[in-house]
């Protein structure tokens, strides 16, 4: 049974580009936003949203997306390895063996000068959209888990991002997957 790894991430800490460059490490499948689509049937990407704005939805239609998407969640990892980025998938394969949880941060300062970077923003939104991405995310763990997002209880490997690149970090967390399956 190959491994599945689940990345939980703050905003801003690279955790899209390491899920990425971990499945490739891995040669296995990489799935984030996808998981939203193909929930949703449309396994072509023709969804522009994601689960963050179904948050903005009523309750009763943000559970029902939820059960959708963990039932993708489960049915992927069901196949084998793979590395699932985001949608509470830590959660959903809780009672699996062979799933490793990882969680991604970084200091605000780091994860501010990422975000300049890539979405050249000024320093103040670049800060506000990180507190509201983290927070929109914590509301969303919260509300269909009942968990509190970043606590480390809830992963297997907690991994501070900042002055690492990617190539490190996928090293760092390939050499625990693999520690950790022995």
């Amino acid at each position: 049974m190959k491994t599945v790894v689940t990345i939980a991430r703050s905003y801003g800490s690279g955790g899209k580009e390491i899920g990425k460059a971990l499945a490739k490490s891995l040669d296995v499948p990489y799935y984030g936003r996808e998981i939203f689509e193909i929930s949703r049937g449309d396994e072509t990407g023709i969804f522009s949203g994601d689960d963050e704005s179904i948050n903005k939805s009523s309750f009763e239609e943000a559970d029902e997306a939820f059960k959708q998407q963990a039932q993708t969640i489960r049915e992927i990892a069901g196949r084998g390895g793979c590395v699932i980025v985001g949608r509470c998938a830590d959660y959903v394969l809780r009672d699996m063996d062979n799933v490793v949880r990882i969680y991604l941060y970084a200091p605000l300062r780091d994860c501010m000068r990422r975000v300049i970077r890539l979405y050249e923003l000024n320093p103040e939104d670049a800060k506000s959209l990180i507190h509201s991405m983290n927070k929109t995310r914590g509301d969303y763990y919260f509300h269909n888990t009942g968990l509190v997002w970043s606590d480390p209880v809830h992963y297997d490997m907690c991994l501070n991002t900042a002055g690492l690149d990617t190539k490190q970090c996928v090293k760092i967390i390939t050499d625990f997957v693999n520690t950790k399956l022995e």
